[in-house]
């Protein structure tokens, strides 16, 4: 895609920003004297982040890492997290049709199963999933604080699963004086939001709470606004006609009670859930009755709790956290004819997927004074699964009840040196019962120069993921499964100007992934698994750049954010470029704000050419590149209420993230916010 294509393109946004704040002005009552404008997002050194597992300002930080603010989120989470981490450098998101469907995150070009998601410190990874990754499409955003998405290898602080980096999702914990919040908002495609807040702190006690609820009647998820010729599985026959619409219904709920027993003890609870409801469509099979049959849904609920404890000792100068944690996962999926009997007739059938994860960590901090702080710790985890069938007849099912635990340890030293230089290196061993042990290291580094505003930082480290349950044990399964490896390094410079008027973020990265588990026919295979099995035998690279800027362009009134990844994703036995990697990708947004109390914002995302895979034909195909422009618009009119209004995809593109699955047309959305 051309540079001069992305500057008219952005030029457009800008013109379309323009009348969309004419025309909103014109609707909009007069301001209450004496009120300030909204706030904007700050550039700078005062972000925290907790990429070490401690809280630190984000220029001590030597990792990659962009944080994503609560302001963000509320502005473009009304479906959920998939539209608030697109643009993220580095980042690749797949919807399978719409709000609801199963969406997958891509990190520096590594798989889902290889990217760590976690909220409030706890991986949320279904175990009985087939790599144990996390379906983005069912979470919602009831009150978060702030994202975090750390890129490269982290497995020497986190674990397995984070080879390509970790998105960590903090909710909100209360302070300060009460406060309660009501949003509603409906729009395009029969969509119709609500989310509910409470939080605050008196004394020592905190808290806080939160609703949201989410039902849209959406678009069929296949097929849709697809212009080509369409067949269903056998790859002959015509798809049938459309259905009017594939349904979403979900909700979710979050919660944090904490309460400070004394000056150098508080205690704290959690919970974190979802539940999701979805109609979707089954394209893959031979009989044109059963791809759209209303008998093709899911049903998942998702819900975690934790308990903490965290103890100040020696004068404060030990930090110690103990968290026990809990989540369950349950799946339950209806398919229209999709389980045979011993004649192989075919019958409708549920298929349940139920995966629990339990355990303890424990977490120590320990200040040194000048020689820097010790982060140390250890944790077990123990994951299980459990699938079924409904109904069973003989000798057709082999159900999955299988369980494994890790037992890790981890330690970290940082330390700052010459007021200038930061450092860290650490490592992680973790133990899989009955498996593999394997360590990671990580070391880190960062110069700052505090004249002009200017930090060259650098890693490298290691990252590993265990094979899933489901590779392990299904029956296509190996229990011998090695995990997969990864070796990776970032370099880059953040650099402020003007004031922190202008800052810009370039990194380079490049990571080599090997022992990647992969399904086909092996010589690891059993006598009874016929149709294949899963084995150790992929090897990958990726590297690339990453960049992400802002600026503000006018003080008060006119900001300019962006952000463009430039991936070459490579698979090293074929040597042929990964599905779902493009090697080109960016956002640009244009915020004007020089109203009191109205923000509005003009969105361009541009995607390149995107490889991916049509499985009824068995060939590789390339989805065309495709630009995409957003509108948002808010009014704060007074401190208790605030109204609201978003059009996506202005230009109507027609566009697809996987391959034949149909993205929305141009749509509308409003809402009003009561808070007091």
């Amino acid at each position: 895609m051309s540079p001069l294509f992305a500057q008219g393109a952005l030029s457009g946004a800008t013109s379309c920003l323009a009348l969309f704040s004419a025309s909103l002005l014109v609707l909009l009552p007069a301001r209450v004297a004496g009120q300030e404008a909204l706030p904007s997002v700050e550039i700078g050194a005062a972000t925290i982040v907790s990429a070490d597992r401690v809280e630190e300002r984000v220029d001590k930080s030597s990792s990659a890492v962009t944080v994503i603010p609560s302001a963000q989120i509320e502005k473009r989470a009304a479906t959920g997290l998939t539209e608030v981490l697109r643009g993220t450098p580095g980042l690749d998101l797949y919807e399978t049709g719409g709000p609801g469907a199963q969406t997958s995150v891509f990190l520096r070009g590594a798989t889902p199963g290889q990217t760590l998601v976690l909220v409030d410190g706890l991986r949320i990874g279904d175990p009985s999933s087939t790599d144990g990754s996390v379906d983005l499409g069912g979470l919602v955003a009831s009150d978060i604080e702030r994202i975090e998405v750390l890129r490269g290898p982290q497995s020497a602080l986190y674990g397995s699963d984070a080879m390509g980096g970790v998105i960590h999702i903090l909710t909100r914990k209360g302070e300060g004086r009460p406060r309660a919040s009501i949003l509603l908002e409906g729009g395009s495609y029969g969509t119709a939001h609500l989310r509910a807040r409470v939080s605050g702190s008196e004394d020592r006690l905190w808290y806080a709470f939160a609703i949201d609820a989410l039902t849209v009647d959406g678009h069929p998820r296949y097929g849709y606004r697809i212009t080509r010729p369409l067949t269903i599985g056998d790859s002959k026959t015509p798809l049938p006609p459309l259905p009017l619409n594939d349904p979403t219904n979900k909700g979710g709920a979050s919660a944090r009670l904490g309460y400070r027993v004394s000056e150098d003890v508080a205690v704290e609870a959690g919970f974190f859930g979802y539940d999701s409801a979805i109609r979707f469509d089954n394209p893959y099979s031979f009989s044109a009755v059963d791809i759209f049959d209303p008998q093709n849904h899911q049903h998942a609920t998702f819900a975690q709790g934790f308990a903490r404890i965290d103890a100040d000792m020696f004068d404060k100068a030990l930090h110690n956290r103990f968290t026990l944690f809990g989540n369950v996962t349950n799946r339950d999926v209806w398919q229209a004819r999709s389980c045979y009997d011993a004649s192989y007739n075919s019958y409708n059938c549920r298929r349940g997927y139920r995966g629990e994860r339990r355990g303890f960590e424990y977490q120590g901090d320990l200040t040194l004074g000048a020689f820097g702080l010790l982060t140390f710790g250890a944790r077990n985890e123990t994951e299980s699964v459990h699938t079924s069938q409904d109904p069973v007849p003989p000798t057709t099912f082999t159900p999955i009840d299988a369980a494994q635990t890790t037992h890790s340890g981890f330690a970290q030293h940082k330390l700052t040196l010459f007021e200038r230089v930061d450092l860290s290196y650490g490592g992680r061993i973790d133990a899989v019962d009955q498996n593999r042990t394997f360590a990671t290291w990580r070391a880190t580094g960062a110069y700052r120069f505090e004249e002009t505003g200017t930090k060259l930082r650098g890693s490298a480290g290691t990252g590993a993921r265990v094979a899933s349950l489901y590779q392990r044990f299904s029956q296509y399964g190996d229990p011998a499964l090695a995990p997969e490896t990864s070796v990776g390094y970032d370099v880059g410079v953040d650099q402020s100007l003007f004031g922190e008027r202008l800052y810009a973020s370039v990194s380079l990265f490049e990571n080599r992934f090997r022992d990647l588990i992969e399904f086909g026919r092996a010589p690891s295979c059993a006598a009874t698994q016929a149709f294949g099995c899963y084995y150790n035998v992929g090897r990958a690279r990726t590297k690339g750049v990453e960049f992400a800027g802002e600026a503000i362009l006018v003080p008060g009134e006119w900001r300019l954010r962006a952000s463009y990844t430039h991936l070459a994703a490579e698979n090293l036995v074929t040597h042929r470029s990964l599905f779902r990697r493009p090697r080109d990708k960016g956002t640009a947004s244009v915020v004007y704000a020089g109203v009191p109390g109205l923000e509005l914002e003009a969105r361009l995302t541009i995607i390149g050419p995107n490889p991916d895979y049509d499985y009824i034909f068995s060939q590789r195909v390339t989805l065309a590149p495709f630009a995409k422009l957003d509108l948002y618009a808010d009014y704060k009119i007074d401190e208790r209420m605030s109204v609201f209004a978003r059009i996506e995809n202005v230009n109507d593109a027609r566009y697809e993230e996987v391959y034949n699955y149909g993205t929305a047309g141009r749509s509308v959305y409003g809402g009003v916010k009561f808070s007091w």
